[in-house]
Formats: C-alpha cells, sequence, structure tokens
C-alpha cells in the first residue's frame, strides 16, 4: 500500500427491490372505495343545517317571533 495512491471505489450496493404495480381505477377495491366516499358525501350533504330533535318534537312553547330565537338572520328552530 502507497501512501500517495487513489483509495479503491467501494463496491456498489444492490438495485432496490422491484415495486408491486400501483392499483388502477379499474381494481375493483379502488371502485368500491370511490363509490363508499361518494354515498358517504351524499349522506352527510345537509346534515349540518339540521336541527334534529327527539322523536316527541319541541316540548316547550316554540319562539315565533325572529329575534327571540336567538338565530343570526332571524332563522327559527326546525319545527317551529
Amino acid at each position: 500500500m502507497c501512501f500517495f495512491s487513489s483509495p479503491s471505489m467501494p463496491a456498489a450496493p444492490p438495485p432496490p427491490p422491484a415495486l408491486p404495480e400501483p392499483p388502477t381505477e379499474v381494481d375493483p377495491a379502488v371502485k368500491a372505495a370511490r363509490d363508499d366516499a361518494k354515498r358517504r358525501a351524499a349522506a352527510l350533504q345537509g346534515y349540518g343545517s339540521t336541527i334534529a330533535t327527539s322523536g316527541l318534537g319541541l316540548t316547550g312553547a316554540p319562539n315565533t317571533t325572529a329575534a327571540s330565537s336567538g338565530l343570526p338572520g332571524g332563522k327559527n328552530l326546525l319545527g317551529q
């Protein structure tokens, strides 16, 4: 070994393993997941703006004026 020689190159690393085939749009699992997401979105649409009551409905006296409802824009609760 000589002090003024260049170092030897290390061996090249092995190639990475082959990647699995990505799912395609026609894959049944992908199609089922897309349909499920669409179904859930359709079911939740409009649910956030609905105020649900019990099976008995409102048991107290209803608010008939917009000012007494306390909601912005003078909106009343569902069922009033």
